[in-house]
Formats: C-alpha cells, structure tokens, sequence
C-alpha cells in the first residue's frame, strides 16, 4: 500500500530519450513523464511542468490518476479491517461469521 503512495506521486512513469538512457544522461537530454507532471533534464537541473489542464490530459491518463488515488485511498481501511481478522486478535465474543466477512470485506478493497 505503501508503494502504491509512492508510485502516484513519482514523476518517473515514462522515461523519455531519442538515444540509448547512457547517451542522454551525459548529452542531458533525458525527460521523464509522470501522472501529474512532464520533467525534463537538462545541465544538471531538473526542472518539472505540472499538468493542471485536465480537460487537455488524455484518457488514459485521467484512468490512471482515478485509480491510483482510488487504490491509495481504500488501502488503508482494507489494511486496518485485515489487521482484526487476524486468528491473534478477538473482538469481543463475536461468531466467526463476522470476522469472516470482514476478511471478505477487506479482500475486496485491496482488489
């Protein structure tokens, strides 16, 4: 879940280069694109453009962005409802039918 956070907010989805990654390192042409911004390397700076114009954006990566905050957002109740399902954890004299359906429940927002 973590990784997912972390994933969203790199600006490093699609490397771009004309030549071989070595070759646009040392002629400082390599550029970077991200979900919510287009990077660019030159002379040793990095200097990022946000992508604020949603309308412009193309679908897919509207698509992306959805699911990515989506996936972000549900990890964490998904990662708390799995942590008291756990055979170590009991809530109370509950029937094993409802720490199963939370394990259900769980499941399906991680999916």
């Amino acid at each position: 879940w973590i990784g997912i956070i972390v994933t969203t907010s790199t600006n490093d989805w699609v490397v771009t280069c004309s030549y071989t990654i070595p070759t646009c390192r040392k002629m400082d042409e390599l550029g970077s694109k991200g979900l919510w911004a287009d990077c660019v390397m030159a002379t040793g700076l990095y200097h990022c453009k946000p992508l604020v114009d949603i309308l412009i954006l193309p679908g897919y990566v509207q698509a992306c962005r959805a699911l990515m905050i989506a996936a972000s957002v549900l990890g964490l109740p998904a990662i708390l409802l799995l942590l008291t399902v756990l055979p170590c954890i009991r809530m109370g004299h509950e029937p094993g039918v409802a720490k199963y359906r939370r394990a259900q429940l769980a499941g399906v927002l991680l999916i």
